[in-house]
C-alpha cells in the first residue's frame, strides 16, 4: 500500500497514522514466507510516521495467524505472531546509502514498505516449530508418534560394520 506522504512533509501535521492488511501475493517482488508455512489470515500493520523536525520514524505492530507442522511429529500447529517494525523515512540525500535496509524511501510523495513487512514477517517466524516442548516426535520403524501408540522394541539396531565394538564391549564386562 503506497501512503500519501503529503501532509507531513508540507508541514501540515507532524504523524501520519495508517491501519492495513495485506497479503504475499498482492505485494509486487515480495520474498516467499516459507514453504512450510501458510497464512490463515491477512498480515495486519498498524503504526504511525511520526516527523520531528525533518527526521521521520515509521514505528509500526505487523501482526498475522499461520499453520504448520511439528517437526518432529508432523502434527498441525496454527499459532499468531505479533512483533514490531520500525524503520528510517527519508527523502532522497545524496550523503545517504540508498541500499540501507532501514530507511524506506519517499518516492512521488510516497512511501511503499509493503514488501519490507513481508521480509520482515519471513525473519520473525520460528525457525523450528514444535507442538509442544516435550513432544517425543516419530517412531522410526514405524511412523507412528512415540506417545505409547508405538509398540516397536526401542533397542536400536547396530551398524554392521561396528558389531566388532558390541562384542568387545561384552568381553570387557565379562
Amino acid at each position: 500500500m503506497k501512503l500519501d506522504m503529503t501532509p507531513v512533509l508540507n508541514k501540515r501535521v507532524s504523524a501520519l497514522d495508517f491501519d492495513f492488511t495485506l497479503t504475499p501475493e498482492t505485494v509486487e517482488g515480495a520474498c516467499d514466507i516459507s514453504e512450510e508455512i501458510t497464512l490463515t489470515s491477512p498480515i495486519r500493520v498498524l503504526g504511525k510516521i511520526t516527523d520531528i523536525d525533518g527526521y521521520m520514524t515509521l514505528r509500526a505492530t505487523i501482526s498475522t495467524s499461520y499453520e504448520t507442522v511439528c517437526d518432529r511429529c508432523l502434527a498441525p500447529i496454527a499459532d499468531e505472531l505479533s512483533f514490531d517494525f520500525e524503520r528510517t523515512v527519508a527523502m532522497n540525500a545524496a550523503n545517504v546509502d540508498e541500499d540501507s535496509d532501514d530507511i524506506i524511501w519517499v518516492k512521488e510523495g510516497k512511501v511503499d514498505f509493503d514488501a519490507d513487512v513481508i521480509e520482515e514477517l519471513s525473519l520473525e517466524l520460528p525457525i523450528y516449530h514444535l507442538c509442544n516442548e516435550d513432544c517425543p516426535g516419530l517412531c522410526s520403524v514405524c511412523g507412528k508418534k512415540l506417545d505409547g501408540a508405538c509398540k516397536c522394541s526401542q533397542e536400536k539396531e547396530i551398524d554392521p560394520r561396528l558389531e566388532i565394538f558390541k562384542k568387545l564391549l561384552d568381553n570387557s564386562e565379562k
